[in-house]
């Protein structure tokens, strides 16, 4: 797998024409497993009209420069993003990775 994209609580690898993002969790909280599964699709056009039309309960839509996303209450609650971006092997960040912080007198010791 490729890295395609870091932040300072993710990272984006590549796998084929796939994407794995990995987060950390939020401070105070434990890792909670399965946050929601992002399958790419090749079609944008006219996908929100098939989900509805299939029954399926959409929960939010997002655009961003680079993809779209549709969300979606899957099997057993499991929160299901469907995305769209013109070059599924491009996965931009929102938070560029921040600079190494710089080490304290204290911490040498």
């Amino acid at each position: 797998m490729d890295v395609i994209g870091e932040g300072p609580d993710h990272t984006f690898l590549l796998f084929g024409d796939q994407v794995l993002g990995l987060h950390d969790a939020k401070e105070g909280e434990g890792p909670k497993g399965v946050d929601h599964l992002a399958i790419r699709v090749n079609e944008w056009t006219g996908l929100r009209n098939r989900v509805t039309r299939a029954r399926v309960v959409i929960t939010g839509e997002k655009e961003r420069n680079d993809s779209r996303s549709l969300f979606l209450r899957g099997p057993e609650g499991i929160k299901l993003e469907l995305v769209w971006r013109p070059d599924p092997h491009t996965h931009t960040c929102e938070h560029p990775t921040p600079p190494p912080r710089p080490v304290s007198d204290d911490e040498d010791e």
